[in-house]
């Protein structure tokens, strides 16, 4: 077993409240579906062929065994009841929550029963587990119990890592990961529940708002992400975004003992982390650098598991403490007296005696808006899941008091089709797309305003207006033009393959309404697919997929029976009746039930898509120009 900090007993946790679960309690058809997986397929490392570099994964060691669990297969299923050798444990994930926490299934009851456990509803906007051993429930992402017998007990934790699946296998070469399953209910498991969830997304699901005991919380944004942690009866929150600021290493104090919180290991990472500042007795103080984070006291590298790797100090290890990761909605509902963790450190200035940001492409426009008298702070580049797919670098500053973000993109293409879908996300089953931001576009450039007020109340369900919507001035200077160096056309938009651009103009030339474009979130992309958006022509949905070239099209196209490839892209059918619960797209109704649209049939609409892939629309002029208001006109 991997080192862990575990305790036996809780403090602080309210007990369940029956009229709160009262009020969305999973029926049972669709705990069946989405309840949980008992003893998942898992593979090697090398073997993982259904991988992405950049999918989001639960990483843990348990038994002297690496293991991690990807959240476009576990968020389908929330708890996964798993195997290490004799003894059970679960890793249970919630995408409401975006959590992702793994404990030993030691709860209380018959020894003789199987130590399973089930989703079975929410109370304070978090998941609730049963274990069908003694029939209590308990938080998933604290592992506390709210009733019967596991009252006061807290189900004994193994420490959980949310990081992309490069990194974790970069640092456990040998670690297994979590296959698809065979499931007739849930055929893909890039689609379907869930697949909405994007990291931080803002808004939170009314039908979960309903179980919140008591008045909104308003100190800190819902959708950002913290470590949560206990200690002697009291509790810590520390959002990503502060320990990011305070650069990446944050040395605390919590109830009667100090705790260093580790963000990364990049500067664009999201992985968060807590220990106990000391190995052997000896204090280790930590800062972040480019390999990880080096101790001051003999300059040795350690990881984010808190692993010492090189230098004097190497095979040692800090003790982990007892954390939940997730989102702040989802940690403060339940415990309302946290101590919210806020860096106070001075963002880096540019300009006005503060030296030009270097180590990346974006220099000339700072430089070039300091010296037009314009304050300029740096909170560093966004983290890897929230970047769009295609930016080759993007950086996060602050103009005059205002957030932006700045996206350098592979190539003018891809920086045309941010700029026309104005950074939107497609976030169905929930709604069509996320808020659009007011965007600026120069060659491969786009500069994004990116205001932290969007909504008009603390739960996210109410967008502001975009009129109403304090948008930053910067992208309406003139400075930004002169400023560009590099940054030129690479000709024709068609030069490099045809965009999303392409095709959405080319059908609405051949008189298809088009509309509710936004970009998928990371989990929904393939394996060997760049990027993809979502869209509506006319009444029916579509998936398209732009893949690396027309070979790895073709081969998903030919794997995908509702789909058809032209080049590099794949369109994809995916029409609501594809579930059964259509609001949570849970349950595959089947083939022969799903109203599958006529377009893929029409010759129309293959010509479109035909000519798109040529680089030429419906009057056979060059495709590519700005179609309007995102992508959706």
């Amino acid at each position: 077993m991997s080192r862990t900090s575990i305790s036996s007993a809780r403090s602080g946790v309210p007990a369940l409240d029956r009229q709160a679960y009262g009020r969305f309690r999973l029926p049972k058809r669709l705990g069946r579906s989405i309840g949980g997986v008992d003893d998942p397929p898992m593979v090697g490392a090398t073997e993982a062929q259904h991988m992405r570099p950049d999918d989001y994964v639960i990483g843990l060691v348990v038994g002297g065994s690496a293991r991690a669990y990807p959240l476009w297969i576990v968020d389908y299923y929330h708890v996964v009841n798993d195997r290490a050798g004799p003894e059970r444990f679960i890793v249970a994930s919630c995408e409401r929550c975006q959590s992702g926490s793994a404990f030993l299934a030691q709860p209380p009851g018959n020894r003789e029963r199987e130590p399973l456990f089930r989703t079975v509803g929410f109370v304070n906007a978090v998941l609730l587990l049963k274990d069908l051993r003694g029939g209590s429930h308990w938080n998933h992402h604290d592992g506390a119990g709210l009733d019967r017998a596991a009252v006061g007990r807290l189900l004994p934790w193994i420490p959980a890592y949310h990081m992309e699946w490069a990194d974790w296998a970069d640092l456990h070469p040998d670690t297994l990961v979590m296959a698809p399953l065979e499931d007739p209910d849930h055929p893909d498991a890039r689609h379907g529940h869930g697949r909405e969830e994007m990291f931080a997304r803002a808004g939170m699901d009314p039908l979960l708002t309903a179980t919140i005991v008591g008045d909104f919380d308003r100190r800190y944004p819902e959708n950002e992400m913290v470590l949560g942690i206990e200690a002697d009866g009291d509790r810590w929150a520390f959002p990503l975004r502060e320990v990011h600021r305070e650069g990446g290493v944050v040395h605390s104090t919590v109830g009667a003992g100090r705790v260093v919180v580790l963000a990364g290991p990049r500067p664009d990472g999201f992985t968060i982390a807590a220990f106990v500042p000391e190995s052997d007795g000896v204090p280790v103080t930590l800062d972040r650098v480019a390999e990880g984070f080096v101790d001051r006291e003999t300059s040795s590298l350690w990881t984010i598991e808190g692993r010492c790797v090189g230098g004097t100090s190497s095979g040692r290890a800090l003790e982990p403490v007892r954390w939940a990761y997730l989102r702040w909605h989802s940690w403060v509902y339940p415990y309302r007296s946290t101590a919210l963790f806020r860096s106070e450190r001075p963002r880096a200035v540019v300009g006005r005696g503060g030296a030009i940001e270097r180590g990346h492409g974006f220099g000339a426009l700072l430089g070039a808006l300091a010296a037009r008298g314009h304050r300029l702070e740096v909170e560093g580049p966004p983290v890897s899941q929230r970047r769009p797919r295609e930016s080759r670098e993007s950086l996060t500053i602050r103009v005059d008091g205002h957030r932006v973000n700045l996206h350098r993109f592979a190539t003018a293409g891809a920086a045309r089709d941010f700029e026309a879908f104005e950074g939107c996300f497609s976030v169905l089953p929930m709604a069509p797309t996320t808020p659009p931001n007011r965007t600026r576009r120069v060659g491969r450039l786009v500069i994004e305003s990116d205001p932290a007020r969007r909504f008009a109340d603390p739960i996210h369900a109410v967008p502001i207006p975009s009129s109403a919507v304090t948008w930053a001035p910067i992208l309406d200077s003139s400075v930004i033009d002169s400023s560009i160096e590099g940054d030129e056309e690479d000709g024709q938009v068609g030069a490099s393959g045809p965009r999303f651009l392409d095709v959405i103009r080319s059908l609405r030339l051949a008189r298809y309404d088009v509309g509710d474009v936004g970009f998928l979130p990371p989990g929904q992309l393939r394996v060997g697919c760049a990027n993809g958006i979502a869209l509506r022509v006319d009444a029916d949905r579509y998936l398209l997929y732009l893949f690396d070239g027309p070979d790895q099209a073709q081969r998903y196209a030919s794997s995908e029976p509702r789909s058809a490839a032209f080049g590099p892209m794949v369109i994809r059918a995916t029409p609501d009746t594809m579930y059964v619960d259509q609001r949570n797209e849970i349950l595959y109704a089947g083939d022969d039930a799903i109203r599958w649209p006529g377009s893929m049939d029409e010759p129309r609409f293959r010509a479109a898509l035909e000519r798109a892939a040529r680089g030429k629309d419906a009057s056979g002029s060059p495709a590519g120009e700005r179609t309007g208001r995102g992508g959706g006109g």
